[in-house]
């Protein structure tokens, strides 16, 4: 009779129940796939770093947009208020023509007789010197008195011309205060470069000055009105001698 070999278990017998793994496929992308998702994770990364620094730039140039649309609005509202009305540009041209009257003909028969009565020759650069003291003293940064245009002419305190200095800075103080009443920023400019040729759109000599030569000094202010001239400054032109 023939013997059965015993019934060994299936895992006994070299054999599992659990399958075996498959092997990983052969495609390289899954041989080299860490190295890929890394190089993709810095483009990432890189990425996200431009599209930031983009967004600053952008961010940058939107404040500055909007800074520059603040100011050019400033301005043109500035402007609006600094361009006189037709009623306070015609106060303005009136009040430069009696400004120019009143250093023509009262400001330099004036400092022609303060100098005639100082004993001074009538010379025209001293006499163009003293008018220029006179102009300063009334239509300078400090308000005139008598004393003060007395001063400027040479003049002891008291002196006969006392009444005429008077009238001189009424006439300047009235000036100024209609100029202010009109609300428009307004000057009377002393500034020049001496030695520098005429500028003529707001520049003109003085008297028997010629036009060609170099400024050597200011006689009398220009009126500016928010930076437009209303009256020309009036200048002393000439040649500079070595002392």
């Amino acid at each position: 009779m023939n013997e059965r070999s015993p019934q060994l278990p299936y895992a006994a017998a070299g054999f599992s129940n659990t399958p075996a793994q498959a092997a990983p496929p052969s495609d390289p992308f899954y041989s080299s796939g860490d190295a890929r998702y890394s190089d993709i994770a810095r483009r990432v990364t890189l990425l996200e770093r431009d599209n930031r620094i983009l967004l600053s730039t952008l961010n940058g140039l939107q404040q500055r947009l909007r800074d520059l649309e603040e100011h050019l609005h400033a301005q043109e509202i500035s402007r609006r208020r600094t361009t006189p009305s037709p009623s306070a540009a015609n106060d303005h041209l009136a009040i430069a023509r009696e400004y120019l009257t009143c250093v023509e003909q009262h400001v330099h028969p004036f400092a022609r007789e303060a100098t005639i009565k100082l004993g001074g020759q009538l010379r025209p650069e001293p006499l163009h010197h003293k008018i220029a003291k006179l102009t300063a003293a009334l239509f300078g940064a400090t308000t005139p008195t008598p004393r003060t245009v007395l001063d400027a002419a040479g003049l002891a305190p008291h002196d006969t011309l006392t009444t005429t200095a008077a009238q001189l800075c009424e006439k300047a103080n009235g000036l100024r205060k209609r100029a202010r009443d009109t609300g428009m920023p307004f000057a009377f400019d002393f500034e020049y470069a001496h030695g520098a040729p005429l500028d003529e759109t707001w520049q003109k000599p003085w008297a028997s000055c010629e036009a060609d030569l170099p400024i050597q000094f200011v006689v009398a202010p220009a009126y500016l009105v928010a930076e437009r001239v209303y009256a020309q400054q009036l200048v002393h032109t000439g040649v500079s001698y070595p002392a």
